[in-house]
C-alpha cells in the first residue's frame, strides 16, 4: 500500500511537469526552427552526474537573480539534430570542440529563447540563494530523420509557481483532528484456563477472566499500548451463579489426567474498532472514558493468538465475563497435539511426549 501511494505521487508530480513544461518547449521550437522536431520528457531528477554521463554539452546559463542561474544544456548529439534540421543535412558532423561562430549563436539563441518562454512560470525572490536544483531531461527528435537525442533544463526547485487546485471539499483544520479515527484494538482481560475446560466450552458458558477490572481496559494501536480508565457498563452486569457455568463447570476427577491439566493463557479483546483521535487523547491524560459504543462489539476468544470462541461481555464481581455465543470449529489442544511426536506409522507416541514443555500447574491443597 505504501509503494503504491509513493509511486502515484511520483507519476502526479512527473505528470505536472510534463503538463507544463513540454508544451512551452514544443511551442518555443515551432517559433524558432519551424515544425519538424518533437520533445518529450524523460525525467525528472535531482542528479545530475547519471544525466550527463558520456555526453558532451553546449551549456547557456541564464542568469536569474544576483545568487542563481538557470542552465539549458544541449548535448553534441541533440545540437546535430537540430541542425540537420535548421541547416539540412551536412556530412559534417557537428563537433563542440570546432563550434563555429553561426551554429553558436543558433544554440544559444534558441536557449535564450527557450528560457523566456518558460520564465513566466517562475516565481524568483531577489538575492535568495535556492538550494536543490532539478534536472529536466528531455529528448528533441527530428521527425523527417527519426533521429534523437537529450539535452537537460537545470533550475532551482523553489522559483516554481505550482498550480493551484481548486478544492471541493471544506477545508481541514487542526480542530478536526479530533473526530478523525484510528484503528484500536480493546483487550478486556487474561486468565489461566485448563485445557479440559476448553474441550468442555458451549454456547452459554460464562468465562471470567481473573486479570480484569470492569473500570479499567488496555488500548492497543500501532504505536500504542495503554491501560485506562473507563465508566463500568450497568446494563451488563450479572450475577455469580456456579450453576450457569461460570469459569466453574466441574471437573471430572476420575477422567482427569495430565494432559488435561495443563494450565493455557487466555485473553478476551474486542474486534477491531474506530476509535476517535480525541478519544486517545482523553485515554492519553489518564481521563475516565466512555466506550459504551464499543460494548455493541463481540469479544473474542483467544489462545495462543488464535480465536477459540466468541460472545457478549459481562460484569460478575467487578470482573469482565464473556458469555460464548460461538465455539470456533478447531481449539487450541488441537495446535498443542500437533506437537506430540509421531512414529513411524503416523501415530501419536504419547509415551515419548515431554510434557514437561508445558507449564503445569499444581491443584490446590
Amino acid at each position: 500500500m505504501t509503494d503504491s501511494v509513493f509511486f502515484d505521487e511520483l507519476y502526479k508530480q512527473f505528470a505536472w511537469f510534463d503538463s507544463l513544461f513540454t508544451p512551452i518547449i514544443e511551442e518555443c521550437s515551432k517559433d524558432f526552427f519551424y515544425e519538424g522536431l518533437s520533445y518529450k520528457l524523460l525525467s525528472v531528477s535531482t542528479n545530475m552526474n547519471i544525466l550527463a554521463q558520456n555526453d558532451t554539452f553546449f551549456v547557456t546559463k541564464v542568469k536569474i537573480n544576483s545568487k542563481n542561474d538557470v542552465y539549458v544544456r544541449i548535448s553534441q548529439d541533440a545540437i546535430n539534430v537540430i541542425l540537420d534540421k535548421v541547416l539540412g543535412k551536412n556530412n559534417r558532423k557537428f563537433d563542440l570542440t570546432e563550434v563555429s561562430e553561426l551554429e553558436a549563436k543558433i544554440i544559444t539563441a534558441f536557449n535564450n529563447s527557450l528560457y523566456e518562454g518558460l520564465a513566466p512560470h517562475f516565481n524568483i525572490e531577489p538575492h535568495r540563494r535556492y538550494n536543490e536544483i532539478l534536472h529536466l531531461t528531455y529528448f528533441v527528435k527530428n521527425e523527417s530523420s527519426d533521429n534523437s537525442a537529450k539535452f537537460i533544463i537545470s533550475l532551482p526547485r523553489d522559483i516554481l509557481n505550482p498550480r493551484s487546485i481548486e478544492s471541493f471539499d471544506p477545508p481541514f483544520v487542526d480542530a478536526d483532528f479530533i473526530y478523525s479515527p484510528v484503528e484500536a484494538t480493546f483487550i478486556v482481560g487474561t486468565t489461566k484456563f485448563p485445557l479440559a475446560d476448553i474441550k468442555r466450552l458451549e454456547v452459554g458458558d460464562v468465562v471470567v477472566f481473573e486479570n480484569s477490572n470492569s473500570s479499567e481496559m488496555t488500548l492497543i494501536t500501532p504505536n500504542v499500548q495503554q491501560k485506562f480508565k473507563i465508566k463500568p457498563n450497568a446494563n451488563i452486569v450479572e450475577p455469580y451463579d456456579a450453576a450457569t457455568g461460570v469459569n466453574g463447570m466441574e471437573e471430572d476427577m476420575n477422567n482427569s489426567n495430565l494432559w488435561d491439566s495443563i494450565q493455557v493463557d487466555m485473553s478476551a479483546e474486542f474486534d477491531k474498532v474506530k476509535v476517535p483521535l480525541g478519544e486517545l487523547k482523553s485515554i492519553e491524560q489518564g481521563l475516565i472514558v466512555d466506550i459504551c459504543s464499543v460494548y455493541d462489539n463481540k469479544v473474542s476468544l483467544k489462545v495462543g493468538g488464535k480465536v477459540i470462541a466468541s460472545g457478549g461481555l459481562v460484569i460478575i464481581n467487578d470482573r469482565f465475563g464473556v458469555r460464548i455465543e460461538n465455539i470456533s470449529e478447531s481449539h487450541p489442544e488441537q495446535t498443542y497435539n500437533s506437537q506430540i511426536p509421531q512414529g513411524e506409522e503416523g501415530e501419536e507416541n504419547n509415551q515419548d511426549f515431554d510434557y514437561s514443555d508445558f507449564e503445569v500447574e499444581k491443584p490446590q491443597g
